[in-house]
C-alpha cells in the first residue's frame, strides 16, 4: 500500500493561490459545523462537546488521509441517530456515562472495521445498498431525526419508548403541557430559518441565528423562564483517553459497530461521487481508510462517529475550496471555540438546536421517489416502503436489517425467475421481437426461438427449463429449438449438466438445439461441459438469422461464419 498520509503530495504540490479558496471555504464550514456538531451529538443522545471534539478532529485526519479535495467530515444526523438507536436497544439510558463508553466503542471499532475493509478492497460493498432501499431508510430516519427533537421543542420532558406510535401518542396526551416560551423560541427560529431560505440566505441564517438566540439567552434570562439551555461545555482542547473497553459488552457492539461502518461509508461514498464526478484520482477504498482513521482516531479525542455531509459539502464547494485543506481551517475555527467560547454557549437554547437539526431534516426526504418508484417498479416500491415503515415503528437499525433482507428476497426473486422470451420474426424484416409484446411477430414453422435475459445457474436453471417445455407443449410442430444467448453472461457447473439433460430429452424427440450469440467465457465453458457435442457438433452461430437459415437449408449456408461462431478457447 502507498504512503496513507496523502497529505504529504497535497502540501508539495499546493499553491499558493488556493489559499483564499480554501480560507473562504473552510470558514464558511466551520461556522456551519459549530451548531451542527452540538445539534447532531444531541441526535446521538451525548453532550454537546462531544459533537464538537469529533468537528475538531475528524476533518484534521481527513486532511491527512483523504482523496477528495471538496468533501467535508464531521457529525452527521444519519449517523447520529444510528448509533442512538443502536445503544437504545441495548437498554442503556441515554446520556449516562455507560451510554457514552458504549457509543465510544462502537465508533472506534466501526472504524477499524473501515479501515479493514479499504485495506481488503470492499469498497464496493457501498453498492450493496440499493437505491430504493436508502431512499426508504434515509427519509423514514430523518422523519425520526426531526420527530426526536419535538420534546425540546415543545419542552416536554424526553420519554424513552420502543415504538413510534407510543412517542407519538405520548406527544398527543402531553400537548397541553407545552412550555410557552420554549415553543415560542424553537418555533421562532423554524420561522426564521424559513425566511432566510426563501430569500437565499440560509447559508449564514444558522450561525446568526446562534449568535442572536444566546445574546437572547443572556439578556433575557431565558434559563430562569424555564427555557432549556445547552449548559456547562467543559474547556479546552480534548485530551487522549482510549474508549472504557472494559464497561461494554463487546458481542452486543459489535454488530453495531459493522452497520454504523457500512451506512457510515455508503453515504459518504454516494456525497463523493456527486462532488467528485470525473476526478480519476478518488480511491474509493482509500476513501474508506480515511474515513476509517478518521472515527477511530477521532474517539481517542472524545469525538464520535464522523461521515461526510452534503449540506457542508456543498456550503465548502460553493465557497470556493481547492483542496481538503479548507478542512483545517474549520478544525481551527472549533479549536478557538473549545479554548475561548465555550462560556458563551452555555447559554444556547435547547429548542435552538432542535429548530436547526428538524430544518435540516427535508433534504433528506424522499416522498417524490417513493411515488416515481411505485410506476416503475412496483417490487423495489415495496422494498423502498417497507424499510421506511419498518424504520418508522421500530428504529433505524430494525429497519435497515429488514430492508436489506427485502432487497435481498427481491434480487433472489429475480434470479430465480428470470425472464423468458418466445420470438418471432417480423414480416418483411430481419428482426424477431418477443411475441407477447409484438403483434407482428410471427413464429417460424417447426423452428421455437427462446431468449433468456438472465445468466444461468443453479438457482434459476429449473424454471427456465421448465417454461421452455410449457412453451413447448403448446406446439406439436417442432424440429429445432433456438436459444438466443447475448444476455447469458455466465453459466454455472449445475446449469451445464441440466442443459445436458435437456438436450438429451429432445434429442429423443427429433428435436435439434442450436444457440446463437454467445458470448465467449460460456462459449469456452458450453465446450469444456461437452454441452456442444451433447448438441451433435458445431451447433452455435453468430446472430439469429443464420441459425435460421441454416435450419431452413444447410447445404446453402456460409460455413466461413459458423466456424467463427464455433470458435472454442482451445483455438
Amino acid at each position: 500500500m502507498k504512503n496513507p498520509i496523502t497529505a504529504l503530495s497535497l502540501l508539495r504540490n499546493y499553491k499558493v493561490s488556493n489559499i483564499s479558496g480554501d480560507a473562504a471555504a473552510g470558514f464558511a464550514t466551520g461556522i456551519m459545523l459549530i451548531p451542527q456538531g452540538m445539534a447532531y451529538a444531541v441526535i446521538a443522545g451525548l453532550p454537546v462537546q462531544y459533537g464538537l471534539y469529533a468537528s475538531l478532529i475528524a476533518p484534521i485526519c481527513y486532511f491527512l488521509f483523504g482523496t477528495t479535495q471538496k468533501l467535508v467530515v464531521g457529525p452527521a444526523a444519519l449517523d447520529s441517530m444510528l448509533l442512538a438507536s443502536g445503544i437504545a436497544s441495548l437498554g442503556v439510558v441515554m446520556s449516562s456515562e455507560e451510554y457514552v463508553a458504549n457509543v465510544m466503542v462502537v465508533v472506534f471499532f466501526a472504524g477499524i472495521l473501515q479501515v479493514i475493509a479499504g485495506l481488503l478492497k470492499f469498497g464496493f460493498i457501498a453498492n450493496f445498498f440499493s437505491q430504493p432501499l436508502l431512499k426508504g431508510f434515509t427519509t423514514a430516519a430523518a422523519l425520526l431525526i426531526a420527530f426526536s427533537q419535538v420534546t425540546h421543542l415543545f419542552g416536554l420532558e424526553k420519554v424513552e419508548t420502543s415504538y413510534f406510535h407510543q412517542e407519538l401518542y405520548y406527544m398527543i396526551s402531553k400537548a397541553s403541557h407545552m412550555h410557552f416560551p420554549t415553543l415560542i423560541v424553537g418555533f421562532g427560529t423554524l420561522l426564521v430559518i424559513f425566511l432566510a431560505k426563501k430569500v437565499n440566505l440560509q447559508k449564514i441564517s444558522t450561525p446568526l441565528i446562534v449568535v442572536i438566540s444566546i445574546l437572547l439567552s443572556m439578556y433575557m434570562d431565558f434559563e430562569g423562564m424555564g427555557v432549556g439551555v445547552v449548559g456547562n461545555i467543559p474547556s479546552g482542547l480534548p485530551q487522549l483517553i482510549l474508549p472504557s473497553f472494559e464497561q461494554v459488552n463487546l458481542k452486543e457492539l459489535l454488530p453495531i459497530s459493522v452497520i454504523v461502518a457500512i451506512i457510515g461509508f455508503t453515504v459518504s461514498n454516494s456525497i463523493i461521487k456527486s462532488v467528485e464526478e470525473g476526478n480519476s484520482k478518488i480511491n474509493i477504498n482509500r476513501e474508506f481508510i480515511a474515513l476509517g482513521l478518521s472515527n477511530s482516531i477521532g474517539t481517542l479525542f472524545g469525538g464520535y462517529q464522523a461521515s461526510s455531509s452534503f449540506s457542508r459539502t456543498a456550503i465548502n464547494q460553493e465557497a470556493g475550496a481547492k483542496t481538503r485543506a479548507s478542512n483545517i481551517i474549520s478544525s481551527v475555527m472549533i479549536a478557538i471555540v473549545l479554548l475561548f467560547f465555550t462560556d458563551i454557549f452555555y447559554y444556547l437554547p435547547k429548542a435552538v438546536l432542535a429548530a436547526v437539526i428538524i430544518a435540516a431534516t427535508p433534504s433528506l426526504f424522499s416522498f417524490s421517489y417513493f411515488k416515481e418508484i411505485y410506476f416503475l417498479r412496483k417490487r423495489e416500491f415495496v422494498v423502498c416502503i417497507l424499510t421506511f415503515i419498518l424504520t418508522i415503528e421500530f428504529g433505524v437499525i430494525v429497519g435497515l436489517s429488514s430492508g436489506v433482507i427485502a432487497s435481498l428476497g427481491v434480487f433472489m426473486y429475480q434470479t430465480l425467475k428470470p425472464h423468458l422470451a418466445v420470438l418471432g420474426k417480423i414480416e418483411d424484416t430481419r428482426i424477431y421481437k418477443n411475441i407477447l409484446r409484438f403483434d407482428g411477430a410471427k413464429e417460424e414453422n417447426h423452428i421455437i426461438i427462446f431468449r433468456v435475459d438472465a445468466p444461468l445457474y443453479f438457482s434459476n436453471i429449473r424454471y427456465v427449463l421448465d417454461e421452455m417445455k410449457r412453451e413447448l407443449s403448446k406446439r406439436t410442430d417442432i424440429h429445432a429449438i433456438v436459444i438466443k444467448s447475448e444476455s447469458i453472461n455466465s453459466i454455472d457447473i449445475t446449469a451445464l449438466n441440466e442443459l445436458k439433460q435437456f438436450i438429451h430429452q429432445q434429442k429423443r424427440k427429433g428435436i435439434e438445439l442450436y444457440m446463437c450469440s454467445v458470448v465467449g467465457p460460456v462459449r469456452d465453458l458450453l465446450y469444456k461441459g461437452e454441452v456442444v457435442e451433447q448438441m451433435g457438433g458445431n451447433q452455435l452461430f453468430l446472430y439469429l438469422n443464420d441459425v435460421i437459415k441454416y435450419i431452413k437449408d444447410k447445404e446453402a449456408y456460409n460455413f466461413k461464419n459458423k466456424k467463427i461462431a464455433n470458435q472454442s478457447s482451445k483455438e
